[in-house]
């Protein structure tokens, strides 16, 4: 399902195939999951840069419905398709193992902080006065920054959990 928020399009309620299905390719669904994580962040920068004054109350309570499930269904996928893929490979490498499970951890906080604004992003919908903007601002701007910062760090692992995989050799 795709939907818009800000006009940003994002795949709600992706998930990687079930048996029966054809495979998908880890990497290539993963930058699918980071591009829809990406476009999250950017929806929920506008909403932080409306505030106080411009709320779009129907985009905030929009956004409260899709945060969570969002964020849980593409950590679930990036968990059972992605990780299983790079755990099948480098079994046997115990700092690639150690970087996974800090994924993981991640994966866990940024889930837990998009609960609290799902929350927050609820009573803007609801043109509830007792938000402060400027704490919702915050709330925002500290997990898009985190989202955004996960991505970069898993890009920059994963490329390189790539080529050494491709080239046979230890990356530096």
């Amino acid at each position: 399902m795709r939907a818009k928020i800000n006009g940003r399009t994002l795949s709600i309620g992706t998930r990687p195939p079930t048996s029966g299905e054809p495979p998908i390719e880890p990497l290539a669904w993963l930058a699918g999951a980071h591009h829809d994580q990406l476009a999250l962040c950017d929806s929920l920068e506008a909403i932080a840069d409306s505030l106080p004054e411009e709320i779009n109350r129907e985009t905030c309570a929009y956004a409260a419905k899709v945060i969570g499930p969002m964020m849980r269904d593409l950590h679930a996928g990036e968990e059972r398709w992605v990780f299983a893929w790079i755990e099948q490979r480098f079994a046997d490498d115990a700092s690639v193992q150690a970087l996974l499970e800090r994924l993981k951890y991640e994966h866990c906080e940024d889930e837990c902080f998009a609960e609290e604004l799902t929350e927050m992003l609820d009573r803007l919908g609801a043109a509830d006065r007792t938000v402060n903007a400027e704490t919702a601002g915050y709330m925002l701007r500290g997990f898009f920054t985190s989202v955004r910062r996960h991505i970069s760090f898993e890009q920059e692992c994963l490329r390189g959990i790539l080529v050494q995989h491709l080239s046979g050799k230890p990356t530096v």
